[in-house]
């Protein structure tokens, strides 16, 4: 058996009660003869696009010890669930044996935010004060000006802006003029 995590995300319809939520994962790592170490709530978010006509969405952080050969039917069991709208199977990399005591001794039911989210969700409020830490802002007027000086604002001349532009065999007789 080998140690594996789960990202499960559920209807916000079905996660509204965790008992109802945690029962699920737990019956379908019964079905595949796991061992359910850990089962917490990582956050309830807007998806990016709808998934089967939802717009939000609650993650659920799981890991488990199963046979590898077992976890495809955890993949089938979830497409038959209506409950949950995705799951995602990895085997975890940098995972220690104190990060899952640590997990497991933690409130299942309050949301799990990662750290680079918490970070995030209080620089929101500097609203660019934090400008000095990325850098200048890169000045996109300067660019459209020096695009402008080189004739491409007004259509004339190719992507280089230093040869002319081709001539039609009707303005071939004023260019000549304009040459002599």
């Amino acid at each position: 058996m080998r140690l594996y995590e789960g990202m499960f995300l559920f209807d916000n319809a079905f996660a509204h009660e965790w008992s109802a939520i945690d029962a699920e994962v737990r019956r379908l790592c019964e079905r595949i003869s796991a061992e359910l170490l850990v089962c917490v709530k990582f956050d309830e978010r807007r998806l990016a696009y709808e998934l089967n006509k939802r717009k939000r969405g609650t993650y659920v952080l799981t890991y488990f010890n199963a046979d590898p050969t077992r976890i495809v039917d955890l993949e089938r069991d979830v497409q038959l669930s209506d409950s949950i709208l995705r799951v995602l199977v990895l085997r975890p990399e940098e995972v220690t044996p104190e990060q899952i005591k640590e997990l497991q001794e933690r409130p299942a039911d309050q949301p799990l935010l990662p750290s680079s989210d918490r970070e995030r969700r209080y620089d929101d409020r500097d609203m660019g004060r934090d400008r000095d830490r990325r850098g200048p802002r890169h000045d996109h007027d300067r660019d459209r000006d020096h695009d402008r000086d080189r004739g491409r604002d007004r259509g004339r001349g190719d992507s280089f802006g230093d040869r002319p532009a081709p001539v039609t065999a009707d303005e071939a007789p004023d260019r000549a003029a304009q040459n002599d």
